[in-house]
């Protein structure tokens, strides 16, 4: 059982953190032209830095802190979609793109190949993927088991219910927003600068200039 579960944790730890270093260096490398080996080098060198020198409770206050970060950008990202002064800047403005976009794109699998609608069969494939595959990662990612252990009992469970909630709002707020923004602007985003996670920058950058280059 021991060895199972370390075949298992090693094998979550490479891809959790491969992920999250490409992701990272992908993104940083898109909007500042740094080399992405650099990127992905001083990446992971910022927190072993901060972890070495405060340990667990540095990892909890860096995550507190980087939620915090995230959750100011996703409104500010809102805001610009739906209502700031920008190329959309209203509910309304979006749908008519969208549906533009749906008319002129249509997309395969999707009800009536329109962009918004629940009925998407690639939706539904992504959705058990990706839960499937987040349950099994969250249940055999040690950071987590770390901080349950380290955290009183009767903290834990308020804790990791909060903390889900919250983090809900992030891919469902964000990543749909930026994600509908950038169908809506018919920004030239490739295919395979998608699938590196450029998408978010790409909207960011076209919104805000330099100033959503830095939120990102």
């Amino acid at each position: 059982a021991h060895v199972t579960s370390l075949i298992f944790v090693g094998t979550t730890m490479m891809i959790v953190t491969a992920m999250l270093i490409l992701g990272g260096a992908a993104v940083v490398s898109a909007l500042s032209g740094m080399n992405i080996y650099a990127a992905a080098a001083l990446i992971p060198l910022s927190v072993v830095v901060y972890t070495v020198h405060g340990g667990l409770h540095a990892t909890f206050f860096a995550s507190w802190s980087h939620v915090a970060v995230i959750y100011v950008a996703m409104l500010i990202f809102m805001w610009k979609v739906y209502a700031g002064p920008s190329d959309l800047g209203s509910t309304e403005r979006v749908w008519e793109n969208l549906q533009a976009a749906a008319a002129k794109n249509p997309v395969l699998g999707n009800a009536n190949g329109e962009y918004l609608t629940m009925w998407s069969s690639g939706g539904l494939s992504f959705g058990v993927i990706n839960i499937v595959g987040n349950f099994g990662t969250v249940f055999v990612d040690q950071s987590y088991w770390q901080g349950a252990i380290a955290a009183k009992p009767s903290a834990t469970y308020k804790g990791y219910l909060l903390g889900g909630l919250a983090w809900f709002a992030i891919p469902f707020s964000m990543a749909t927003t930026l994600g509908l923004a950038a169908r809506a602007l018919d920004l030239p985003i490739t295919l395979e600068e998608a699938r590196q996670g450029l998408v978010p920058p790409a909207v960011a950058v076209h919104l805000m200039g330099p100033a959503g280059a830095f939120l990102v």
